[in-house]
């Protein structure tokens, strides 16, 4: 082998090292159930800001739904949780939609096309997408109103539906119970 053949075999594995390294840094970093739920920070697509760099306390419980406008998977997913959102509106958990690995404009009309009320917000520096350790589309976090990760979800496999209909149902019975003693 030639010695340029060395060099580039050398930079190729330094690269490919530093890679794997920065993988494994940002999964250890990721969300973890029962652990405090990393910060987020998005843009809406009427371009204000959305999301909590630490979390103090939030307003509500949140589900946080990645989703990239290519994935197969997340074009059923969302109008999914769309429809419990409707369905179940009394809940106290806020569903955001986080867009990542593509454009603003692309996200409005992916929105558009799919017909969804529920707020749609892009990932665009990839932070949020790095410090949940998103790797598998799409990937749903739900988070207590104290900061806490309660359920980490990906895909949207048969069954799931029933899994996510019945979150919504526990949390709206619950909050339809605390109104009845109040």
């Amino acid at each position: 082998m030639s010695t340029l053949g060395i060099i580039v075999l050398i930079i190729v594995s330094i690269l490919i090292g530093f890679f794997i390294n920065s993988v494994l840094y940002h999964a250890r970093l990721g969300a973890k159930l029962e652990e405090p739920a990393p910060g987020f920070y998005a843009e809406l697509l009427d371009g204000s800001k959305i999301g909590f760099m630490e979390w103090d306390r939030p307003p509500q419980s949140l589900l946080l739904c990645f989703v990239s406008p290519s994935c197969v998977v997340c074009r059923r997913l969302s109008p999914f949780l769309n429809e419990l959102v409707e369905t179940y509106p009394n809940t106290e958990m806020d569903v955001i939609i986080i867009g990542i690995n593509g454009e603003k404009n692309e996200f409005k009309k992916w929105k558009e096309s799919l017909n969804l009320n529920v707020r749609v917000a892009v990932d665009v520096d990839g932070i949020s997408k790095m410090r949940y350790a998103v790797y598998s589309l799409p990937a749903v976090f739900q988070i207590s109103s104290v900061g806490l990760i309660k359920m980490i979800h990906t895909g949207f496999r048969p069954g799931d539906d029933v899994k996510f209909e019945n979150l919504f149902k526990e949390r709206a019975e619950h909050f339809k119970q605390l109104q009845h003693l109040s």
